[in-house]
């Protein structure tokens, strides 16, 4: 997390219920036609260290819902005065915008708008917690941001995911492939990406045997990261589900077939960074994968790291960043 993660219980936690009743449609069209931060979501972004509007002094930002494939989205929108360019930020699963106040404020500060949407059943987005029923709706609500903001949000643009983010990428880039499309991005990061999961084959045996009897398991909390701080916001986190939905995971069991018997080849070539420690995403697995789908990826590990890399330890993050620059100087 960012400077404020040890000083996260000075602010009232949030209520989710009640800052989704707060969220007012977005302009996604006007994007300077945003009312300021209400009291109850100005204390919701200080908790999590991601009220960059006071941190900074040329952003703002704004928070909204989009509706899209039947959803109501929470969106945060960080523009940045006289901006080189945006950001498209995609978390994984579990996540929230919360969590990524590393990432945001890194991109901010080196001159980039941040647009950071929730998935469904993720943070302040509508839908079962942790769910969908289809991998596919990740892609097409994807698809349909980038088309709200085709003519609002400044170029050229760049996307971040992080694991299932990742997934959503990738499936988004094949979809262009096969189209023959190009890329609406000029620079591409994937942060620890899924294609399998740790020990997936054990996973799906497990899978068939709970999905008869069950819609979720309960959440088993891991050490995905070495960062203390961010472990303890984490795990008592009152935006994260504490369920393994079922129907997520037989979702993400048909997309894993439909990803790896893909027979095209994308020309991106995206920035791969990946810990070496990871135990959440089957690294060796994962990365031949996405070399085979992918042209000329570039790979980097990171050496001791975990999975969520947005909130490693400082010299794991220092290195990414420094990685980021690079790339996009390029």
């Amino acid at each position: 997390m960012n400077k404020d993660t040890d000083n996260i219980n000075k602010y009232d936690r949030p209520d989710p219920e009640q800052l989704k009743s707060l969220l007012e449609e977005m302009d996604t069209e006007n994007l300077q036609n945003s009312a300021p931060l209400s009291e109850e979501l100005s204390n919701y972004v200080r908790f999590y260290g991601i009220d960059f509007e006071h941190q900074l002094s040329d952003v703002r930002h704004s928070i909204g819902r989009i509706e899209s494939n039947g959803y109501q989205l929470a969106c945060h929108l960080f523009l940045k005065k006289n901006a080189k360019g945006s950001f498209f930020l995609l978390h994984g699963y579990y996540d929230h915008v919360g969590l990524f106040g590393n990432i945001i404020g890194f991109l901010l500060k080196s001159g980039y708008n941040v647009l950071a949407y929730e998935l469904p059943g993720h943070g302040l987005s509508s839908g079962a917690p942790a769910s969908i029923p289809d991998f596919k709706i990740y892609t097409r609500i994807f698809a349909d941001l980038l088309e709200k903001f085709e003519h609002s949000l400044p170029k050229p643009w760049h996307t971040f995911g992080q694991s299932t983010g990742c997934a959503i990428l990738t499936d988004y880039f094949m979809e262009l492939a096969e189209k023959r499309q190009s890329s609406p991005f000029e620079q591409v990061f994937f942060s620890a990406p899924l294609i399998r999961p740790w020990l997936w084959k054990l996973g799906r045996i497990q899978l068939h045997i709970l999905k008869p009897f069950t819609k979720g398991i309960r959440r088993r909390y891991t050490n995905n990261s070495r960062n203390r701080h961010f472990l303890q916001l984490s795990h008592n986190d009152p935006l994260t589900p504490d369920i393994l939905a079922t129907a997520w995971v037989s979702a993400l069991d048909r997309w894993i077939k439909d990803i790896e018997s893909c027979s095209e080849k994308s020309l991106i070539s995206p920035v791969i960074f990946q810990g070496t420690d990871d135990r959440t995403v089957d690294a060796k697995h994962n990365i031949p994968v996405l070399q085979r789908l992918f042209k000329n990826p570039e790979i980097y590990y990171l050496e001791q790291a975990g999975h969520h890399l947005p909130n490693e330890l400082p010299d794991t993050v220092s290195t990414i960043q420094h990685l980021l620059t690079n790339s996009l100087q390029v």
